[in-house]
């Protein structure tokens, strides 16, 4: 979860081998897929990141395994993402941990300062790259199985 165009779906997208242009279509709502990550298939629920959409994200939590809250490493979003997480802790049953995506870009704070910032452990990502397509299937495998 986290708020519109911060890189939630080319997550997705790069869990499943692809990279999303640059420039995307908004999620509406909320679109569902399948990742294969070793030997576990994992559901993993895209929310749009629309105000009008947030409603929505309370139901939904509660259910989650694990729950990613994503941001995209300014300033600015990082204090809505950190306004997201106060609203949401409470439907949020599961771990919880961040990414700080859009490392490739000039200024992104790192992992390391979004973690400060946010109170929850944080890495580092950029979705638009492939090659860290393995890191990002490592970062959710060590995080379902750890305690």
């Amino acid at each position: 979860m986290g708020t519109c165009g911060v890189g939630k779906s080319s997550l997705v997208s790069l869990l499943n081998g692809k990279v999303e242009s640059q420039v995307s279509t908004p999620t509406i709502g909320l679109d569902i897929k399948s990742v294969q990550i070793s030997e576990n298939k994992l559901v993993v629920w895209d929310f749009g990141g629309q105000s009008r959409f947030k409603h929505m994200w309370g139901d939904f939590l509660r259910g989650a395994g694990l729950t990613v809250l994503v941001c995209d490493s300014t300033e600015e979003n990082l204090k809505k993402t950190k306004e997201i997480y106060k609203r949401f802790s409470r439907s949020i049953g599961s771990k919880i941990i961040a990414i700080a995506n859009k490392q490739d870009l000039p200024g992104a704070l790192s992992a390391d300062m979004v973690q400060k910032k946010l109170g929850v452990k944080t890495y580092e990502m950029s979705a638009i790259r492939t090659e860290l397509m393995d890191r990002m299937k490592d970062i959710l495998e060590y995080e379902i199985n750890s305690d």
